[in-house]
C-alpha cells in the first residue's frame, strides 16, 4: 500500500515540489559557507574519535588548534593505516581509527597509489555521502527547474565490490546503497548492477563512469538500440562519478545526447570530495560535507615533513597533493590525488595526478615498512608538545611525562 501511494501522480508531484524547495535551501546554505566550516568539521571528527586507538596514540584530547593537529598527527597513507590499525582487527574495525558501531565495511581492491584494503562505512560517512548526493541533485534541479525528475525512476548503479559486516558476512549492497540516498528519493529509486539494468522508465542515472559505460553497452545488447533516447526517452540527467584523476567524462558524453544533463561527481570511498557546479563551470570542493581537507604543495610532496595548508591558505593555480581526514577512519591520509584551485570562493578545482617521483618515494617507504613495522604509532613531538611514552595508551594531567629533549 505504501509503495503504491508513493507512485501515484499526486504523490510524485508533492515529492517533486518538496525536493526542489529543499534543494534551493540546501544550495543557499552551501553558498553561505566559508572556510571556518572546515575547522568545525576537524574538531567534530577529533571529538568523535578521541577514545579510539588512533585517538589515544595521537592525544586527540590535547589538540586545541589546527597547528596542534598537524604536529601530533603526521601524514600517512591508507595502506599504513591498514597495516598499523586495521589488519590485525579486520573485519571488526570499531574502535581502531573510528568508533563503533560500524554497520558495514567497504572491501576495496588494492590501489597502486594507496594500497587501501577496506574502509569503514560508518553512519557518519553515510551521512556525508547522503549530503553530497543531495548537493548534486540540488544542482541538477537548479539547472533544470522544469524537468520532472520524479515522473520516472532514479537508477543507482552498484560496482562489483560487495560490502561486508563486522562479523565478516556479506551485506546487502542494495539496502546499504538505499541508506545513502536522500529520504525523498528512496521511494523512487532502483539499485542495480550494470549487467542487470532497469528497463523501466528512467529519468536519472547515477553511478561510476565505468559502470555507466558498461550499462549503456549492456542495454545496447539487450535492446538492439544504438541510442539511449530510444531506451529511456525521458532520461533527464546523468550523475557520473569519477574514480580516477585522469578519467574525463568525454567518453561518456560521446554516448549521450546533448539534451541530457551530465554532471560530474567525485565521491570516493574515503568520503565525498567534489561535485560539478554548472553555475560556476567547474568542480566544487565539498568543504561542508564531513571531510577535512589539507593540501601539500607538489614540490614538497617528497619531503618527510612537508608543509600542510588548509582550505583558507591555498593559492590559485598552485598544484597540491590532496590529504583527507574523514569519518571513514582516515587521518591526514594521502589519497594519491592532486588538485589545483581555479577559484577560492567558491572553491573550484581541477584534479591532477600526483607526480611520479612522489609515488616512487611512497612505494619505497611502504616496501621498507614491511620489514620492520611498529606495533603502534606514537605521535610526533612538536614545539611545546611533550613526547608520550610508547607504552601508554592514555594520559591524564598526572601522567604526562617530562619532555626528554
Amino acid at each position: 500500500m505504501q509503495q503504491w501511494l508513493a507512485t501515484t501522480r499526486l504523490t510524485r508531484q508533492v515529492a517533486e515540489t518538496a525536493f526542489r524547495a529543499r534543494g534551493r535551501r540546501h544550495l543557499a546554505r552551501l553558498d553561505r559557507s566559508d572556510g571556518r566550516c572546515q575547522t568545525r568539521i576537524l574538531f567534530g571528527l577529533l571529538h568523535r574519535a578521541r577514545n579510539t586507538r588512533f585517538g589515544l596514540d595521537h592525544d586527540f584530547s590535547r589538540i586545541r588548534t589546527v597547528a596542534d593537529f598537524r604536529r601530533l598527527v603526521p601524514l600517512s597513507t591508507p595502506e599504513e593505516l591498514w597495516r598499523r590499525y586495521w589488519q590485525g582487527s579486520f573485519p571488526d574495525l570499531a574502535g581502531t581509527t573510528w568508533p563503533g558501531p560500524l554497520p558495514s565495511l567497504g572491501r576495496l581492491p588494492a590501489s597502486s597509489l594507496t594500497g587501501l584494503q577496506a574502509v569503514a562505512l560508518s553512519r557518519d560517512l553515510q551521512k556525508a555521502q547522503r549530503c553530497a548526493l543531495q548537493t548534486a541533485l540540488a544542482l541538477l534541479g537548479n539547472v533544470r527547474p522544469q524537468a520532472r525528475l520524479f515522473s520516472g525512476r532514479f537508477l543507482f548503479l552498484l560496482d562489483a565490490t560487495a560490502p561486508v559486516s563486522p562479523s565478516g558476512e556479506p551485506c546487502d549492497p542494495r539496502a546499504l546503497a538505499l541508506q545513502r540516498l536522500p529520504f525523498l528519493v528512496r521511494p523512487y529509486a532502483e539499485v542495480a548492477l550494470p549487467c542487470h539494468p532497469l528497463q523501466r522508465e528512467v529519468t536519472c542515472l547515477v553511478g561510476d563512469e565505468e559502470c555507466l559505460l558498461t550499462l549503456l553497452e549492456r542495454m545496447k545488447q539487450l535492446t538492439g538500440e544504438e541510442s539511449h533516447a530510444r531506451i529511456w526517452p525521458n532520461l533527464i540527467a546523468i550523475l557520473a562519478n569519477r574514480r580516477s584523476p585522469r578519467a574525463p567524462k568525454d567518453s561518456l558524453r560521446a554516448r549521450v545526447s546533448a539534451e541530457v544533463l551530465l554532471l560530474e561527481t567525485v565521491f570516493r570511498p574515503e568520503g565525498p570530495l567534489a561535485v560539478e557546479d554548472p553555475r560556476h563551470g567547474g568542480l566544487r570542493l565539498l568543504s561542508e560535507h564531513g571531510v577535512y581537507f589539507e593540501f601539500v604543495p607538489f614540490q614538497e610532496a617528497g619531503k618527510p615533513q612537508p608543509r600542510r595548508f588548509g582550505l583558507d591558505e591555498v593559492e590559485v593555480g598552485v598544484p597540491y597533493e590532496l590529504v583527507v581526514s574523514s569519518p571513514a577512519g582516515l587521518w591526514a591520509c594521502r589519497v594519491g590525488w592532486g588538485v589545483s584551485f581555479e577559484r577560492r570562493e567558491p572553491p573550484l578545482l581541477r584534479l591532477l595526478e600526483v607526480p611520479q617521483p612522489h609515488v616512487e618515494v611512497a612505494a619505497t617507504v611502504r616496501k621498507d615498512a614491511r620489514v620492520s613495522f611498529p606495533t603502534q604509532l606514537p605521535h610526533r613531538p612538536g614545539a611545546g608538545i611533550p613526547v608520550a611514552l610508547p607504552e601508554k595508551f592514555g594520559h591524564s594531567p598526572w601522567s604526562i611525562p617530562v619532555d626528554r629533549g
